[in-house]
């Protein structure tokens, strides 16, 4: 290999590995969708209207979130784990009653992708009754899951569907589990939101104080941009 060609393939590598980090969103959109049309990465349509999604609550800035969210009235889909519960078993009930969702995040946080199938099975169940129970009374209908750290594969898709479990992954998603600085978040959700977005965000000890300024900012941004935040439900709803 000569050497303009081996500038040039190193040329395009690096420039394939920037368009990863600052625009997933388009690459999500263009090739995993059609590969994986059981997993919910974005919603349908032109519409501009966006679901925010927060991940491994509850933690001690859970509060802090809903009461943001109230104040700017914007719902969201809460992905818990079920462990975490210990932190604020009441959290559930309080989210519900705010007109948010929940979602299934599993019993720990840990790649969900490499657990046995049994295993599996039994923090889905067990992480699925905990939050049941706590959320008396209001009675909920499970229908979103997420895996730890975003893998999936086929066992795990046929076992959430066994349980009419829907497998939600996202497609704005702005690395803030690497504790990116605020202003490349800022960034990232600039060049990559899109209608029907999936924005993803984070409620742990170390990151809701982060996910709280992401969204003070995120928020009225994107609706000056003329987005709308619904429900998830709704977003994917082609006929909402």
């Amino acid at each position: 290999m000569t050497l303009p060609l081996v500038v040039l393939t190193l040329v395009l590598l690096l420039d394939l590995l920037v368009l990863l980090a600052l625009l997933p969103s388009l690459l999500i959109r263009l090739l995993l969708v059609p590969l994986f049309p059981e997993v919910v990465w974005c919603g349908p349509g032109r519409r501009k209207r966006l679901a925010l999604t927060i991940d491994d609550g509850p933690s001690p800035g859970s509060e802090a979130l809903l009461a943001l969210l109230r104040e700017l009235q914007v719902p969201a889909t809460f992905f818990l784990i079920g462990s975490h519960l210990e932190r604020d078993p009441r959290f559930p009930r309080r989210a519900l009653q705010q007109g948010h969702d929940l979602g299934n995040h599993l019993w720990r946080d840990e790649p969900s992708a490499a657990l046995p199938p049994a295993l599996f099975q039994q923090q889905l169940v067990d992480t699925e009754r905990v939050i049941a129970r706590v959320a008396v009374p209001a009675t909920l209908r499970w229908r979103w899951f997420r895996p730890g750290q975003g893998r999936f594969h086929r066992p795990m898709l046929d076992a959430l569907a066994a349980r009419r479990y829907r497998l939600v992954l996202g497609s704005i998603f702005p690395w803030d589990t690497q504790r990116s600085p605020l202003w490349f978040v800022r960034l990232f959700v600039r060049l990559n939101v899109h209608p029907g977005g999936i924005l993803v965000l984070h409620d742990t000890p170390a990151m809701s104080g982060r996910t709280l300024e992401t969204l003070r900012w995120a928020i009225p941004e994107l609706r000056h941009r003329g987005y709308t935040f619904v429900p998830l439900a709704e977003l994917l709803d082609p006929a909402a």
